[in-house]
């Protein structure tokens, strides 16, 4: 058997379709699944089997359904596209051993992608991935695999619980009845139909763009960033909308847009529903973070009296947090968010309810929420640049990288250098500067916050000085 380089990053593993990620290998890191949880045997019964809306991704998942009944595991696969965040809901409701999500989630339409999500409905946490990864190993070694009578495969709805216990989460009933203008997009993704299907039925009105399935995203990558919401901010301008709620491919992301149309990125969404959950609803608990994400988090926790606990890059750390039992909530940079009575995993459509219940509850809409949270915490902007470079300049950039002792960044001193996933450059002010290589790919990301756009700008630029070696 050809070897084939398949390895599990920050949330699966991705590949690129018809190449690398095809049937054969599909079905090989299910064959690998399966003889994971024959061995570590977690609670529960069987496998749910989802998939999104990129090309072929049912055509993927029904081969990877068939090759988990085939090996002994009995496997339900959804009857429709649904979200990440409705599977991982689907295994915990339903006590199953895991579940197998066919996604690239925000990536670009020539990618799909395989997760691996545990029986506590949340990523695989990276000693799972680790031994799946090695029983795949095994499996292209050619070492021959336990045998197991096959199982049964049944086709089934896995949304519909997932929408009744969204519900329950949130007042559903005063959002309805609020009457708002809301314009959702679901950029092509899994997510359509989601939060329209939840915001019927009362006073509070529903514009839905982008619902129908496009392999190709619009020309787009499904991610819910500024650059990619152009027809969101037309939209919520042309409506008079007061609010504009985007979700990504999978819809476990969020991003919005404020009745101005003017994005809100995660960093600010991360925030309100922070400071909703602590003022609004009493809760109380743990905050976590990503390393990457927004000091405005820190500033809050400690007027609230609330422990910070601050992870490396990936949704997976905070998971692994979240499974501990006492976190409130946990963010990450790029738009995942999770809170507590929920699941241990980001979910994009519960964050645009969560918002609209911040609006509901305090009257107030999107742009009054942010500066709400600036009045108590200061003037936060972000900024993110992703620099592809050649295979052969990463060595050399992840060297300056790793090695960098600058005192001074854009004319800023720099009181301290954190290296605990890449090298963050912290200033005075609560500015910062993170600079990180990729490990799966040429490229090396740059993120940024200051006080203002402009100090971003700077930041952002002597960053990508730092990492090309100009300064």
């Amino acid at each position: 058997m050809s070897q084939v380089e398949i390895r599990f990053g920050t949330d699966g593993w991705r590949g690129v379709i018809d190449e690398d990620f095809n049937e054969a290998n599909v079905r090989l890191v299910a064959r690998a699944v399966a003889a994971y949880l024959h061995e570590a045997k977690p609670s529960g019964r069987g496998v749910l089997v989802g998939y999104d809306h990129r090309l072929r991704s049912e055509v993927f998942a029904r081969v990877a359904a068939e090759e988990l009944a085939r090996c002994g595991l009995p496997t339900v696969l959804s009857d429709r596209a649904l979200s990440s965040p409705a599977l991982s809901f689907a295994v915990y409701h339903r006590k199953a051993q895991g579940g197998v999500m066919i996604t690239a989630s925000h990536n670009p339409p020539q990618f799909n992608g395989f997760k691996f999500k545990a029986n506590y409905g949340g990523s695989a946490l990276p000693e799972i991935t680790e031994r799946i990864e090695a029983h795949l190993q095994r499996i292209l070694a050619g070492e021959s695999a336990d045998s197991h009578s096959p199982a049964e495969l049944r086709v089934e709805n896995l949304t519909a619980e997932y929408l009744q216990h969204l519900r329950t989460l949130v007042d559903l009933s005063r959002i309805v009845d609020a009457g708002w203008k809301v314009v959702t997009d679901a950029m092509h993704g899994s997510g359509a139909g989601y939060l329209p299907a939840l915001l019927q039925g009362g006073r509070t009105r529903v514009t839905a763009i982008r619902e129908h399935r496009d392999t190709q995203f619009g020309g787009v990558n499904p991610e819910p960033i500024a650059s990619n919401l152009s027809l969101l901010i037309e939209t919520v301008r042309h409506e008079g909308a007061d609010i504009g709620i985007a979700l990504d491919g999978d819809a476990d992301r969020v991003g919005a847009v404020d009745e101005q149309g003017s994005f809100v990125d995660s960093h600010r969404i991360f925030a309100i529903i922070l400071y909703h959950l602590v003022q609004r609803r009493g809760w109380r608990g743990r905050v976590v973070k990503t390393v990457s994400t927004t000091n405005m988090i820190d500033a809050l926790c400690q007027r609230f009296g609330l422990p910070l606990t601050v992870t490396p890059i990936g949704f997976k750390y905070i998971c692994e947090n979240m499974l501990q039992g006492d976190v409130l909530i946990g963010g990450e940079e790029s738009g995942g968010i999770g809170i507590q009575h929920h699941l241990p995993e980001r979910d994009g459509v519960l964050m645009g309810l969560m918002l609209l219940e911040a609006m509901t509850l305090s009257g107030k809409r999107l742009s009054e929420l942010v500066q709400e949270i600036f009045d108590l915490v200061g003037e936060h902007h972000y900024g993110r640049i992703d620099l592809h470079l050649e295979r052969e300049e990463m060595p050399a950039a992840r060297q300056r990288i790793a090695q960098t002792e600058a005192r001074e960044i854009a004319g800023l001193p720099v009181q301290k250098i954190d290296r605990m996933d890449g090298t963050k450059f912290l200033f005075g002010n609560g500015a910062w500067l993170l600079l990180r290589a990729s490990g799966t790919e040429p490229v090396v990301r740059v993120y940024a916050e200051a006080t203002s756009p402009e100090w971003v700008q700077k930041l952002l630029n002597a960053g990508e000085e730092l990492v090309r070696g100009k300064k």
